[in-house]
């Protein structure tokens, strides 16, 4: 036993797995209290279960995907949909350049993951943008000046005790490339580099990196720089807004936020949540194929529940369901869609999803049904469907309906010339009781 152990702690033992998947490591424990620790933060935050038991280590995803070290075990964890069918969607649920601008032949996009496939996308944008030219603001400067310009600095010179030299204090603007978005765009070309596994795609990022840096500061990445990057984006700079929004999602991606909200625990390694990912492509869906519907993305629903009054003696705030869709029509919700991002064909439906959406159908909104849209690639997938029923009477009170999207075919129709229209046909079925 301590034989192997020596082993396992000279070298790395990886370990492959999807999402929603489960393994057991036999024999095999965490390292020190550090990693520990590190599993137990990713237990916490749902990113990964992680738990030792008497015999060995037992891993158990959900619908977060990535690369994650833990002391001397990295685990590597692949969305089942890849290649091109991925780079497809994540196109069209981004908003991203034209597909048409990808060369299979030159990039293995069929052999990338995930992130990679994001880089690829990050790489095309700054790319496209030095092209054109990177653009250049007016960054506020100080100095003291033998030619004056800008507006003299009085409170400075009075500071300095008059004129002393034959220079005099001024606050100027200079015209620049070193400013907030082009420093956030090198930034987050120098983090991609370590999320990155494709070697091609390095090379072709450190050579933006070095054409950037001639002209641009390096900063230190955060939400901070990157809010005010966003904040910075207007009408003459729009171009920046799909590179720094793919930076922002490789940055939260290498961390995770802590429950005070204040701190911030940086992986050895990245992860990225799919459900995330599924949202943004219905919502893209339904938007573009929902002809005479709004689409209403995070609908609360205000008064479903309330403290009686008297009995809330520490006056906590009323919780809010809130489904990620609503389908609104003349004004009154006539749908309510939540996107789960795990197989119900492959897999059970757990009693926690099943009861969030019993609370959406019983609520009286819409038809007293509500709609599960989860992901699969299996073509014999079809709708299923709960009725809701008074455990006396017998009688039917709401419904909930299970409704695959095969990632596959939206793949297929949404980059076909006429998939439009069987695209649109599919997501009107999703409105059906």
């Amino acid at each position: 036993m301590k034989k192997w152990m020596m082993v396992e702690k000279m070298s790395i033992r990886t370990v492959n797995m999807k999402e929603w998947d489960s393994v057991f490591l036999d024999r095999y424990e965490l390292p020190d209290k550090n990693a520990q620790e590190i599993a137990k933060i990713l237990n916490d935050n749902g990113i990964i279960e992680i738990i030792e038991v008497k015999n060995g280590l037992s891993i158990k995803t959900n619908s977060h995907i990535g690369r994650i070290k833990i002391g001397n075990l990295q685990i590597n964890i692949s969305p089942k949909i890849e290649g091109l069918p991925l780079y497809q969607l994540l196109r069209y649920a981004y908003g991203f350049r034209d597909i048409k601008f990808i060369s299979n032949a030159e990039y293995s996009i069929d052999e990338f993951s995930f992130f990679d496939l994001l880089i690829l996308e990050l790489y095309i944008e700054v790319k496209n943008l030095l092209l054109k030219g990177i653009s250049r603001n007016y960054v506020p400067q100080e100095g003291k000046l033998q030619n004056p310009k800008g507006r003299i600095d009085f409170a400075k010179l009075c500071k300095d005790g008059g004129i002393i030299e034959a220079k005099l204090p001024c606050q100027y603007f200079n015209r620049t490339e070193n400013h907030i978005l082009n420093q956030v765009l090198l930034s987050g070309l120098r983090l991609s580099l370590n999320l990155l596994m494709d070697e091609d795609l390095r090379i072709r990022i450190i050579r933006l990196i070095e054409l950037l840096s001639e002209s641009v500061d390096n900063i230190v990445l955060s939400r901070n720089t990157i809010a005010l990057a966003i904040n910075n984006i207007n009408r003459l700079t729009k171009r920046y807004a799909k590179a720094i929004h793919i930076i922002n999602i490789l940055y939260e991606s290498h961390g995770i936020e802590l429950e005070d909200g204040l701190s911030r625990f940086y992986l050895q390694g990245y992860c990225f949540d799919m459900n995330a990912f599924f949202e943004t492509l219905i919502y893209r869906l339904l938007i573009d194929h929902c002809e005479g519907y709004m689409i209403k993305s995070q609908h609360n629903m205000y008064n479903m529940f309330t403290y009686t009054p008297g009995y809330n003696p520490k006056r906590h705030k009323s919780p809010t369901p809130r489904p990620d869709y609503a389908v609104i029509k003349d004004g009154q919700v006539i749908k309510l869609l939540d996107a789960k991002y795990r197989d119900l064909w492959e897999l059970n439906l757990p009693s926690n999803m099943l009861y969030q959406l019993a609370i959406y159908a019983l609520s009286g909104i819409g038809d007293n049904t509500a709609t599960i849209l989860y992901p699969t690639l299996n073509d014999g997938a079809v709708i299923q469907k709960l009725d809701i029923k008074d455990p006396i009477r017998n009688t039917k009170k709401a419904q909930v309906i299970l409704q695959p999207v095969n990632l596959n075919m939206v793949a297929k129709l949404i980059t076909s010339e006429n998939g439009a229209k069987r695209m649109a046909s599919l997501v009107q079925k999703w409105l059906e009781p």
